[in-house]
């Protein structure tokens, strides 16, 4: 992915918080949810692609016109390092989707203590990236994520039994590749969403 993908791909409000100056007014938090507990800062990373060597000839009929991944990452500029990377890896593989060169992964981290200048308000940035990019589906995994991305309190299971929209394009949620790893029962629940988010983009790939 050039460079010149990677800013049309940065939401516009990152980009400003990446000049703004040093001494300049703090970035607006994000909202305390509902349910009073409190929502960490985040910061919202470019999107990047995760299989940018794939080729498109080769690219399976019904993956759509590409995919955004939303998630928190403790380490977004290796987004598939680590026990938590390569198990995001394997279940974006076991998708066909390292064979689309238009999947991309809009990482979310918590920044430093006493370093959140770069935090903002998740959801208009992600909504600006998401009509940039135009994917056929969106998954926010886990509930971080999903706070973010959604403005949703509800419990994760309630979350993920409904149908999103961001910016206009479908939205599942499902569970994160941490919890994932700590909690392995909730793995087929985990590849049901998937599955369910392929059939999405399968049918409207066939039927427009």
């Amino acid at each position: 992915m050039g460079a010149g993908a990677d800013t049309a791909a940065t939401p516009r409000a990152v980009r400003e918080q990446r000049a703004a100056a040093p001494g300049g007014a703090p970035a607006p938090r994000p909202p305390a949810p509902q349910d009073g507990s409190p929502t960490p800062a985040l910061v919202l990373h470019a999107a990047q692609a995760l299989y940018p060597t794939a080729d498109p000839a080769q690219t399976p009929a019904g993956l759509g016109a590409g995919w955004l991944v939303v998630a928190e990452s403790l380490s977004p500029t290796e987004p598939l390092a680590g026990d938590a990377g390569r198990l995001l890896d394997n279940m974006l593989r076991a998708m066909q989707l390292h064979r689309h060169p238009r999947v991309f992964l809009a990482a979310l981290e918590r920044p430093q203590a006493g370093n959140a200048t770069n935090a903002l308000e998740i959801a208009p940035a992600l909504n600006e990236m998401v009509a940039t990019l135009r994917p056929a589906m969106v998954l926010v995994l886990g509930h971080v994520a999903a706070r973010a991305a959604l403005g949703r309190t509800e419990p994760l299971g309630r979350l993920r039994a409904e149908l999103h929209q961001l910016a206009g394009c479908p939205a599942i949620v499902t569970y994160d590749p941490a919890f994932l790893l700590r909690s392995q029962g909730n793995k087929g629940a985990a590849w049901a969403d998937l599955c369910r988010a392929l059939a999405l983009v399968h049918a409207s790939a066939v039927h427009p």
